[in-house]
């Protein structure tokens, strides 16, 4: 998933905190912040969703990296719902001029049974494009 973000991407590098975890989380307080370290190697973030079939979702951050032009932070599952067995969520925040920048949401995931990895498919996809104009309003926010 991509999104164009009008915001200089140091803005945007920076941005990719708690406070823009939160914002992102779902509406009517369906999950909350439990742990969150940073992105950097080793940190932990953990979710809590108060749906009955979702649980804790808690990843590790298990690479990061900064260059003039790419910052990004790769979590891998520790616990996961909806019966993923392997997840790795790349977040990259991509330079494209001095004023915007590609925000590149990369999923991989995995479950016991490649039909449920299909059925997975759709709700997965929604649940990051709904992040597209969270992203862009966030940042705009941060530019006003």
């Amino acid at each position: 998933m991509v999104t164009k973000v009008n915001a200089p991407f140091s803005e945007v590098s920076k941005g990719f905190n708690l406070k823009l975890f939160q914002f992102l989380l779902p509406p009517f307080r369906l999950a909350e912040i439990v742990r969150y370290q940073g992105q950097e190697p080793g940190d932990i973030v953990e979710m809590r969703f108060k749906l009955p079939f979702m649980g804790n979702w808690i990843v590790i951050i298990k690479e990061s990296w900064l260059t003039p032009r790419e910052y990004g932070f790769v979590d891998r599952g520790l616990r996961v719902p909806l019966g993923i067995n392997y997840w790795a969520h790349t977040h990259r925040v991509v330079a494209l001029s001095a004023e915007s920048v590609f925000i590149v949401d990369e999923i991989e995931y995995e479950s016991s049974w490649k039909w449920k990895d299909y059925l997975l498919y759709l709700p997965l996809l929604l649940m990051f494009a709904s992040r597209k104009p969270l992203y862009r309003k966030f940042f705009q926010q941060i530019k006003s």
